[in-house]
């Protein structure tokens, strides 16, 4: 806590601190409600946590060899990536993007499907060192990350709920994505074969287990936040085992940032419900609001305005961006908590961003005021840090992971692998750390020091190419079942 000659700056502080704060106890009951979610939406269709089964029954090791294709489409470009397998956990790529036009994002579907084949081709023209030059040769197997909500009912199969992101092809709706894209492969004669429809979170999952040698989970701490882990598919009651060909387990993609928007659980301050209130979607994601870097800065930007407003901040000024909405970006916040320097330093970051970037006035920002900004982001950051904890423990508990039978010293078997994904994790500093402070508080000392968590990158364009990689593994399998009937 800040030094203040003002007192009711120390007060008003600590109210703040309070708000935020998740203790031991307040934490273990947000898990409790976590693990009945997870086991709710297993059984349930149409749960706000709908714990989605992927399809995919299994996590690379790391061994494996080849050459595999991966399609991202989700915003302004499509990126088309070839992935080389090289065992040992190693992988190399080429990759190149191609702008997606409004025209398209908005025309006929068939023109949009029919450009996204012709950039496939002109890519394995220009780049590929794989492509079948005969037919003999059979096709290259592809994983399609579609970045839109879908409603998918087999690894390869999947329809389009609604269109995202600025993308509105009309008629698109109730379509099946992937049968779309072969049909337009096939006619413009692409030797290519799409055996993966993709969830990126399933992809960082995958793409971890194959630099680690398996994993648990894929977590995605970013603009938004989800996870994705391994189930035994006796556990998923919604779904007819008969989907799974006789594989034990699946990965299942949570969709943990939709946890608890009945807000049973979760301690919703004034001020989540101000940036909650004015969203563009209200009384949705409650959770993911309060740990994704879409909105950790517009919290820390409430909390600010509201000491303004109070007349403990800023001599009671403001700046036309500080008054903005989503004017404090997250990038912010990370800044601001690296700030080493003496708040009362000319070039201290925190004074900086205040100052140079937000507008306000110098003679306005007190040595006071800097500290107190660097106190509001510490707030905020460890409230985000414990809740993502929160996610992770309630996977480890619900699959058994926090159990640990062995003895003192940890073999190479007992630690538990997690991918980590998205800006929050990569550049907010202490996450980790106040995540891992957390799991002690949620799962115990042991069971925390057994988990390693580590970047995994690129859950769309590696890790749907290993998603095309388990196709055909789960593909092969069910061959050999099938033929020793």
């Amino acid at each position: 806590m800040p030094s203040a000659s003002h007192p009711s700056l120390s007060s008003a502080l600590a109210s703040i601190e309070e708000q935020f704060d998740l203790s031991k106890i307040k934490l273990q009951g947000i898990l409790d409600r976590f693990r009945e979610r997870m086991v709710y939406g297993l059984q349930n269709h149409g749960a706000a946590m709908a714990m989605i089964p992927s399809y995919v029954t299994g996590t690379p090791d790391g061994s494996e060899k080849g050459v595999y294709l991966a399609l991202d489409l989700g915003g302004t470009n499509l990126r088309v990536c070839e992935v080389t397998l090289g065992g040992e956990g190693k992988v190399s790529m080429k990759q190149e993007k191609y702008k997606v036009s409004d025209q398209l994002k908005t025309g006929p579907v068939e023109n949009l499907f029919d450009y996204i084949a012709a950039s496939v081709a002109k890519f394995l023209k220009d780049f590929s060192s794989a492509a079948p030059q005969n037919p003999q040769d059979g096709p290259l197997l592809m994983g399609f990350t579609f970045s839109f909500p879908v409603e998918q009912t087999a690894i390869d199969r999947g329809t389009l709920i609604s269109w995202t992101k600025g993308f509105s092809c009309p008629g698109a709706v109730g379509l099946e994505v992937v049968q779309l894209l072969q049909g337009c492969l096939d006619r413009q004669h692409v030797p290519v074969r799409v055996n993966a429809l993709v969830n990126d979170t399933v992809g960082a999952l995958l793409a971890h287990a194959y630099h680690a040698k398996g994993a648990l989970l894929g977590a995605i701490f970013g603009t938004g936040t989800n996870g994705a882990y391994v189930e035994a598919v006796e556990r998923i009651g919604k779904m007819n085992a008969a989907h799974a060909h006789g594989e034990e387990t699946m990965i299942i993609n949570t969709e943990w940032g939709g946890f608890d928007d009945e807000r049973a659980a979760l301690l919703i301050t004034l001020f989540d419900n101000t940036v909650d209130r004015t969203a563009i979607r209200p009384r949705h994601h409650a959770f993911e609001k309060m740990i994704s870097g879409m909105y950790l800065g517009e919290v820390v930007r409430t909390v600010l305005i509201h000491l303004v407003d109070s007349l403990h901040l800023f001599q009671g000024f403001s700046s036309e961006l500080l008054n903005k909405q989503y004017g404090f970006d997250t990038a912010y916040v990370s800044a601001v908590l690296a700030d080493k320097k003496p708040s009362n330093s000319a070039d201290s970051p925190t004074r900086l961003v205040l100052v140079d970037t937000l507008g306000i006035k110098a003679e306005h920002v007190a040595e006071g005021d800097v500290e107190t900004v660097k106190a509001v982001c510490k707030i905020v950051g460890r409230r985000a840090a414990r809740l993502s904890s929160v996610a992770i423990a309630a996977t480890l508990q619900h699959t058994g992971h926090d159990q640990h039978r062995g003895g003192a010293e940890l073999q190479e078997s007992d630690y538990i692998d997690i991918g980590c994904d998205g800006s929050v994790y990569e550049f907010l500093p202490y996450f980790e750390e106040w995540v891992r402070e957390a799991l002690r508080d949620l799962v115990g000392e042991g069971a925390e020091k057994r988990v390693r968590m580590a970047l995994a990158k690129d859950g769309s364009g590696v890790g749907a190419a290993l998603c095309a990689l388990q196709a055909k593994k789960q593909h092969d399998r069910m061959l050999a079942r099938s033929n020793t009937i």
